[in-house]
């Protein structure tokens, strides 16, 4: 009788261990998940905020409908943290672009996160032809629709 119940606790305290372990599996990938969908999204909103900041004469330069696109080089030095990014600027007209962002991370591997994001931006005309404006964002909704 004591046999059986030994190999009964045995046998729950062997349940117990593979549910915990399945448990903390899953609560590891979760917060790995978690994190690349933070990293990917800061990247995307730092390419934009970079190609916004660091304007420059060949984006004022391309033709309506034109497209250039380019790497950003990422900093990080954790193989995990590492980021995917990927900018294109469109001229949708004399004074419009889109800016837009594609971030993969880790930017090599299985992904584990995935972030895209764009800005229509305008650009104003310079008045002072000697110094290059940053261009600035269009609102989705007009100041006057806010009440």
């Amino acid at each position: 009788m004591a046999l059986v119940a030994t190999l009964a606790i045995l046998a729950l305290a062997a349940a117990l261990l593979a549910g915990a372990f399945a448990t903390s599996t899953a609560s590891s990938r979760a917060a790995r998940s978690a994190r690349a969908a933070l990293l990917a999204d800061a990247a995307a909103r730092r390419a934009l905020a970079t190609t916004l900041m660091s304007w420059s004469a060949a984006d004022d330069s391309l033709a309506i409908g034109a497209a250039r696109s380019y790497v950003v080089p990422d900093s990080t030095s954790a193989l995990l943290d590492a980021a995917d990014t990927r900018v294109v600027v469109l001229r949708l007209a004399a004074n419009l672009h889109v800016v837009a962002s594609d971030v993969t991370v880790p930017a090599s591997g299985v992904p584990l996160a995935h972030r895209r994001m764009r800005v229509l931006v305008r650009r104003r005309l310079p008045i002072d032809t000697t110094m290059m404006q940053p261009p600035t964002t269009i609102d989705r909704w007009p100041a006057g629709a806010l009440y």
